[in-house]
């Protein structure tokens, strides 16, 4: 039996789907991938569903539906997590608020424009894909890095030559850190580059 736009959206949001691909409504509605995807793009002449990209959508029917919710999906297999400026203002380490939303990933640096917004994943070694956690923000659920991760994250590719990366801006005299932390955190790094700048700054 062919399912109307309604069933869809009532399964949507019978499921809680929030951030989803077309072969999860597909396998959900128990219909071929082509007819969820025709469906799919029917809700979005309906604002009812954004396509990200290909084969990725987030429905407009979930509540408090976050930008950074789509982070983790934007380019499997490769993981990825909110790091960089938009962590640290998340944080409140940095005022400025980005109107990208930046993210590290193993995977090949990308950019992403969506109806959500605009994404710039950086690329990190597979060694350097650590320090962050699962945050729960209402009904959302996204991965961040930790502040001081976040901010290592920034300097480090801050200093590759002719990065696109700039420093973290500087909040009065100092960032409000855990120097601790951040001294751990640097040595697992393991770049000489970076304990430089970090000692130049006083922060080692």
């Amino acid at each position: 039996m062919r399912k109307s736009g309604a069933d869809i959206a009532g399964l949507m949001r019978e499921k809680g789907l929030r951030v989803f691909s077309t072969r999860d409504l597909a396998v959900l509605a128990g219909m071929p991938v082509p007819a969820a995807s025709q469906a799919l793009s029917a809700l979005g002449l309906r604002n009812l569903a954004v396509r990200l990209r290909r084969g990725l959508w987030a429905s407009r029917l979930a509540p408090g539906l976050n930008p950074y919710e789509v982070v983790t999906q934007l380019q499997p297999p490769w993981p990825a997590c909110v790091s960089l400026l938009s962590a640290l203002a998340d944080h409140g380490v940095i005022e400025e608020v980005p109107d990208i939303v930046y993210a590290v990933t193993s995977g090949p640096p990308r950019r992403f424009r969506t109806p959500l917004g605009s994404y710039r994943l950086h690329h990190l070694p597979s060694r350097l894909m650590w320090g962050y956690g699962a945050v729960r923000a209402g009904p959302a659920t996204y991965n961040l890095a930790d502040p001081e991760k976040a901010f290592l994250d920034q300097v480090y590719l801050a200093l590759v030559p002719r990065s696109p990366i700039g420093f973290p801006p500087r909040r009065g005299r100092s960032w409000s850190l855990d120097r601790k932390r951040l001294r751990v955190y640097a040595v697992r790094f393991s770049s000489p580059r970076l304990s430089g700048w970090l000692k130049k700054e006083g922060m080692l």
